[in-house]
């Protein structure tokens, strides 16, 4: 279907030829435009035949010009490049749904130009840019159908920023480094600091990477990987404010007996390299663009597939928890909750067993609550000795135990420490997730890498950790103390590209001999600010006792599937006002991530005229307090958060 764009809008995006010069030499430019004409993509071949790209936005400069091109094991498309063919602009339309995520329905409109290069040996590469009024995505594709196999050695794909921009950046650890070898798995700190330093760690720093320039907002992401390609990380070294593409270390996953370098068979076409780009954070927070560009849904039954809250033990105690007992206990604590799921964690099949396990998913049944277990991914790259192991990294072996667990009216699995981006790792995630939804499986992934658009293409994915969580809260106080900063930090880089399994909402001030630095209303509000298909709270069944009843009401109420996502006020880092909509309710909740006081007037214009609110705030001590909030209040909302205090607030027409 054909899109309408305004006359001057169609102009930036055709074919626009220009010559221009550059320090005495000539290059050759052409441009494509967002359908409301804010961003401009302009395509280089430099006087070298070297291809680059440089983005605007509203006419200031956020990406400067910056390198692409591919080198295969038998042929470079870097430079010494013809440009001989240059497609006019199309419009993209793509309406779908998403089963998780910021927003059920998603419209994606773009403009869309693919550029044809050739080398001097006549091989052929196209770059497809598409540029969407959030950003812009471009892959490579390689259109020889000869079927042959070959490696990708080196991506040359860069984003080149001013020296004054700043980034908010996850260093990227050692490879089969951390407990058990587990790493990476996607749990550090954010860096903030200004570009062209080193990563911190010394291996590069993984995606998403958030940049500020003095133009706009860029977050980098990746979609639309699958197991023709491996996943994407930022380079160790970033002179000058240039930041390349890498691949993965050479010990991840199975460590040599996997080749660093991608395998491809031509005809091929490379994962999307994704900029979400905007004026402000809420374009970013708001953005579909990351699942926009994947690959649409490859189930072909979904009826299984219902996200919602799950009660969970391991939290507060730990692996020796995995018994009857304390699932009784869990199972009873998520019927009073009203809760649809609860999770067995590890070590289940030592201390409950398949036979026990199989009565208790059927008790649990008959109170309407779904049983997932946890599973080892195991395999060689990781040395973690928790069970069940030795059932998840073999497709037949996989396959036999979810028939198993479909028998025993199992509804999920959870599956642990992955560790590696490798181009086989790529293969374990996506088998495992289409294996899992051949049996009515929900899938969520912890020790492992960022959703890479899976989440409209396999919607059973239903989330993934790839942060530091609540359970680093846990072992050490040195984490805790970091925990208001570093949540004021996720909603703007890791939780905008996929769900998320934080684990949060804690309330108890002592957990695991470490004290939390949050207020209640702080971690009540993380069942909101932070989004995730399922999400796993962290209370237990003597809280349930301790909570008011407006409390155990939000929490029984408050839904993890959402129609409409935006930020309504925030800065990285320093506090969050998240604004989410299911129904005709709209849910607001805010996280001050600061050590002092704050007081927000958040413009909150969006809400139905007339509408009603009930506001949840920190009270004295480490207790609540409930407001009621007129409609004429609504209009001129001021609200007060302690330090590292919150509230949330249910609005209603």
């Amino acid at each position: 279907m054909g899109m309408s764009m305004k006359v001057g809008q169609v102009l930036w995006g055709i074919c626009s030829l220009a010559v221009i010069c550059t320090q005495g030499c000539t290059a050759m430019t052409e441009t494509i435009s967002s359908p409301d004409g804010h961003i401009r993509v302009t395509f280089l071949l430099d006087e070298q035949g070297q291809p680059q790209y440089a983005v605007q936005l509203d006419g200031n400069e956020v990406i400067r010009p910056s390198a692409l091109g591919l080198i295969r094991s038998d042929a470079a498309f870097d430079r010494k490049l013809t440009l001989v063919k240059s497609s006019p602009a199309q419009a993209v339309r793509d309406d779908y749904q998403m089963f998780t995520g910021k927003r059920k329905d998603c419209s994606y409109r773009a403009n869309r130009r693919v550029f044809t290069l050739e080398n001097p040996a006549g091989g052929k590469m196209d770059i497809i840019f598409q540029v969407s009024n959030d950003g812009t995505a471009f892959r490579y594709r390689f259109p020889e159908t000869s079927g042959k196999t070959v490696s990708v050695t080196e991506e040359k794909t860069a984003f080149a920023f001013a020296p004054d921009t700043f980034s908010w950046l996850h260093p990227m650890p050692e490879s089969k480094s951390g407990w058990s070898r587990t790493q990476p798995s996607y749990e550090e700190y954010y860096v903030a600091d200004t570009v062209g330093k080193p990563s911190s760690m010394g291996f590069g720093w993984c995606l998403p990477a958030l940049f500020k320039t003095s133009g706009g907002w860029v977050l980098i992401c990746d979609s639309d990987v699958d197991e023709t390609y491996c996943a994407a990380r930022l380079a160790h070294r970033s002179d000058g404010g240039v930041y390349r593409i890498a691949l993965p270390q050479p010990q991840d996953h199975r460590g040599p007996e996997d080749p660093v370098a991608p395998q491809i068979q031509l005809p091929f076409r490379s994962p999307w390299r994704v900029l979400i780009i905007g004026p402000s954070m809420n374009t970013l927070v708001a953005s579909t663009l990351e699942t926009d560009v994947a690959s649409p849904c490859k189930l072909d039954k979904t009826d299984f597939i219902h996200p919602g809250k799950a009660a969970w033990h391991w939290l507060r105690y730990g692996d020796d928890s995995a018994t009857l007992p304390v699932a009784h206990a869990f199972l009873d604590f998520a019927v009073k909750m009203k809760w649809p799921y609860i999770l067995i964690d590890a070590n289940w099949d030592q201390k409950i067993g398949y036979e026990k396990m199989a009565e208790f998913v059927k008790e649990a049944a008959a109170k309407n609550v779904g049983v997932i277990l946890w599973y080892n991914s195991n395999g060689a790259w990781n040395d973690a000795p928790m069970g069940p192991k030795n059932r998840m990294h073999e497709r037949g072996v996989r396959r036999e135990e979810f028939a198993r667990l479909q028998k025993m009216g199992v509804k999920g699995v959870k599956v642990d420490f992955f560790g590696g981006d490798k181009q086989a790792t790529m293969k374990l995630y996506l088998d495992l997730i289409q294996d899992a939804a051949d049996f009515g499986m929900l899938v969520n992934c912890h020790g492992a890498t960022v959703p890479r658009g899976w989440q409209r293409t396999y919607p059973n994915l239903v989330s993934m950790e790839a942060v530091r969580g609540m359970e680093y809260c846990t072992f050490d106080q040195r984490n805790t103390d970091q925990e208001p900063r570093h949540a004021c930090t996720l909603p703007f880089t890791r939780n905008v590209i996929g769900s998320m399994d934080f684990t949060p909402v804690v309330f108890n001030p002592k957990i695991r001999g470490v004290h939390l630095v949050t207020l209640p209303a702080f971690e009540l509000a993380l069942s909101v600010v932070f989004e995730s298909g399922i999400q796993h709270l962290g209370l237990v069944p003597e809280e349930a006792g301790l909570m008011p009843d407006y409390v155990v009401r939000f929490l029984q109420d408050v839904p993890t599937v959402w129609e409409d996502t935006r930020l309504v006020d925030g800065r990285v880092g320093e506090y969050v006002v998240m604004a989410r909509r299911t129904g005709d309710t709209w849910y607001i909740a805010g996280i001050n991530g600061r050590d002092e006081p704050i007081t927000l007037s958040p413009d909150l214009a969006f809400l139905p005229v007339g509408a009603r609110a009930s506001l949840i705030t920190d009270g004295p001590g480490r207790s609540f307090t409930q407001t009621k909030v007129r409609p004429a209040e609504l209009q001129k909302f001021t609200v007060d958060m302690k330090p590292h205090g919150g509230f949330v607030m249910t609005v209603k027409p």
